[in-house]
């Protein structure tokens, strides 16, 4: 008894000295972002996007969507976070060519580390004369996201930032 008493002291001696230090942190990071690159491949005319997210950030957003607490980290979890994730995605990624609204089609997930990468695309015959792009993953939900975007047709690179209080981009080609 008087060893699980110390190590209960232990422990809120430690948790109290960390929050006395200030160069110790309980949050993991404070900068919210996600990265999109959104590309014409002309050897089969289509349109690729590649969106990385913070798995953790998506797990627990997907976990309070789905009323149940599910993991990267457990194989058991990654069909039904797969799912999750396509159905999340296709109501926060508006993508139209040339003006005309495209349905992408969710190709699924794979992670790295702590990062996971969604792989979505669509069939278009032609290379865009115009992108207009809209990712509003985690806006009202985390002060500060950030969703860039890299945006390529043919030789020509674009890129922008969407934040709260922005509107889909637009790039012309």
């Amino acid at each position: 008894m008087r060893s699980k008493k110390l190590t209960f002291s232990a422990f809120f001696v430690m948790l109290g000295v960390m929050a006395l230090d200030t160069s110790t942190s309980l949050n993991a990071h404070n900068v919210y972002s996600s990265i999109s690159q959104v590309e014409w491949n002309s050897s089969d005319n289509s349109i690729e996007l590649v969106v990385q997210i913070h798995g953790h950030e998506l797990e627990t957003k997907l976990s309070i969507m789905n009323d149940r607490r599910m993991s990267f980290l457990e194989d058991a979890d990654f069909g039904d976070l797969e799912k999750a994730t396509g159905d999340y995605l296709a109501s926060h990624i508006n993508l139209a060519l040339d003006e005309t609204p495209v349905d992408l089609i969710f190709l699924g997930i794979e992670t790295d580390g702590q990062t996971v990468i969604a792989y979505l695309e669509q069939d278009w015959p032609n290379a865009p004369s115009s992108i207009d792009y809209m990712n509003s993953i985690f806006l009202e939900d985390l002060a500060g996201q950030v969703n860039s975007v890299l945006v390529t047709v043919g030789e020509n690179r674009q890129g922008g930032d969407i934040g709260l209080n922005t509107g889909p981009l637009r790039f012309i080609f």
